[in-house]
Parts: C-alpha cells; structure tokens; sequence
C-alpha cells in the first residue's frame, strides 16, 4: 500500500492510499516534534504510524486543521472518501495552549 500525503487547489489536506485499510480510520494524530502522523483505527482499536516525514512547507497546512480526508484509490478509481477528525500533538509553542503546555 503506498500512502502519500496532499495539498489540493481548495487547501484541503487528504491522505490518498491505494488500496484498502483493513478497518475504517478513525482519526488522525499530528506529532509537531516529530513531523509524523498517526492514523487511529476505532474498530479495531489498532493505531498505524504512517512514515510520511511532513515537511515544513506542508506543516503550515496542517497547522490550523481539525480535520483531514482518507481517500482510498486503485489507481483508476476511488473506491473510499471520508472526513476524519485531526488531533495535534505536542504543539507548545501555539500561541493559545497555555497552561497545558
């Protein structure tokens, strides 16, 4: 499965695989000191680190987001497209964390 991580002309960020997850993803969680992303699986409960290193460039897009896109694709067609919730870790130097940090 190759996974890969876009920018479309909107600013909408997805991760597009081809092919399938073996359950629906859940969620997704952004790891700022490490740039990585996590996908979370609520059926199964499994979680998946994706070894997509995010760039600074694409980091800006996810900055601000609370969610992302899950787009499953054979290379011909999309066969999956749904909305996922985006959860931010280790963000501290976000002007409105505060005490949390």
């Amino acid at each position: 499965m190759n996974i890969d991580l876009l920018v479309s002309k909107d600013q909408d960020v997805g991760i597009v695989s081809t092919g399938k997850f073996e359950s629906r993803v859940t969620a997704a969680l952004f790891d700022h000191e490490t740039g990585l992303i996590s996908l979370e699986f609520g059926e199964t409960m499994d979680s998946m680190p994706l070894n997509i290193p995010v760039s600074e460039e694409l980091t800006s897009f996810l900055n601000n987001r609370s969610h992302l896109y899950v787009i499953g694709t054979d290379r011909k067609h999309i066969h999956e497209a749904y909305r996922i919730p985006l959860m931010h870790l280790n963000m501290a130097n976000a002007p409105d964390v505060g005490e949390w940090a």
